[in-house]
């Protein structure tokens, strides 16, 4: 089978690792044949929930093995189902995704998902397969945004099937679907700007505080909720989002300023998640709701959490900061994300002509 140049064999029989160079984070990968069917995955990061060592990798090697003996293989020669190409993909992805994304693509896919097509074989399903689901979706009246669930389930699925040789192509790319706008524009006023980020640098509780100042600098919650110690590098100024933490898949590298570092060095610990839940000692689900619920009635404001990026990215673009600064700060994938923000600045301008231009015409 021979092992990956990039991966060292630890003392447990089929598990590898590598060494990320920076962070010092060690990936996993467990390899076996079964059947004469050669097995290779993933299985683990020193810094995900579970803190995976060589043992923990090599019993997921164990469980794997089984998994392809009982008959769940995700192999071509195996020809999986969708059933069972969706299980072992989604127990796989299970360290990779918020545990709330989790839940929902398993309900989505339970309830939508018609029995008839779990059972037939994954590379005898057709784009005309999803797309009748796509199509009863829009006959329930279900929204544009909840329907495209369909291509965030399917597309990662299909694409590791072809990474598998299970299937040629990602039939997800030929699925229709209704046009709809999911921007949301957000902004305050900047007297109420002033107040929030008073407020904040105001919180006794130095990890909640430190938590709410990731918000201000654009940071999404479960890049924050999933940041470790392992993840900061004070001696550059530096802290990286891992791909499995972040929207767009790709390891993510920010500049930490002096602020931040002075807060952060209050609370510093050796190892391990920077936020953790009071009660349970894991990550926590979601920022928490009824602080940050206290914080807004103070201000009298109304926000969701992910609001930040929005005021964040308005408020750069209606300073003139250039998209591509602001791209970065946000971790946008395509700069076309970030150009709603000026868009919605265009837009202001067009509805404050229209304003005039409807009181002159009264005169």
């Amino acid at each position: 089978m021979g092992t990956r140049k990039d991966y060292i064999k630890t003392k447990y029989t089929g598990i590898y690792y590598k060494e990320d160079a920076r962070t010092k984070v060690k990936t996993y990968l467990a390899r076996a044949k079964v059947n004469g069917t050669e097995i290779e995955q993933i299985v683990g990061h020193s810094n995900d929930k579970y803190k995976t060592n060589p043992a923990l990798a090599f019993q997921r090697r164990v469980d794997l093995i089984n998994a392809h003996k009982a008959g769940k293989s995700t192999k071509k020669e195996d020809n999986p189902t969708l059933d069972q190409f969706f299980e072992e993909f989604h127990k796989l992805r299970k360290e990779t995704i918020s545990s709330n994304r989790h839940k929902s693509t398993k309900y989505f896919y339970d309830k939508y998902v018609p029995d008839s097509l779990k059972k037939q074989k994954l590379s005898s399903i057709t784009s005309h397969d999803l797309q009748k689901i796509v199509n009863q979706l829009i006959s329930e009246g279900k929204k544009g945004s909840y329907i495209v669930t369909v291509k965030e389930i399917f597309s990662p699925l299909y694409k590791k099937a072809m990474e598998y040789g299970v299937v040629e192509k990602n039939i997800t790319d030929f699925l229709q679907f209704p046009k709809y706008d999911n921007t949301r524009y957000f902004t305050l006023p900047e007297d109420k700007v002033k107040l929030l980020i008073e407020e904040i640098m105001d919180i006794s509780n130095n990890h909640y505080r430190v938590m709410f100042m990731f918000l201000l600098r654009g940071r999404r919650s479960n890049e924050i909720r999933t940041l470790c110690w392992e993840d900061i590098d004070f001696e550059n100024k530096l802290y990286f989002v891992r791909d499995y933490n972040n929207k767009i898949r790709k390891n993510q590298t920010y500049m930490l300023d002096d602020e931040i570092i002075e807060h952060l060095k209050i609370i510093k610990e050796n190892k391990g998640l920077i936020f953790k839940s009071p009660k349970t000692g894991e990550k926590f689900t979601a920022i928490p709701k009824k602080f940050w619920k206290r914080l807004q009635d103070n201000i009298g404001i109304s926000m969701r959490i992910h609001d930040f990026r929005h005021l964040l990215g308005f408020t750069l673009v209606n300073n003139n900061v250039p998209l591509e600064s602001i791209q970065r700060a946000l971790g946008h994938s395509n700069i076309s994300i970030t150009q709603r923000y000026s868009n919605q600045k265009e837009l202001m301008a067009k509805n404050a002509v229209d304003i005039f231009l409807s009181i002159a015409k009264k005169h």
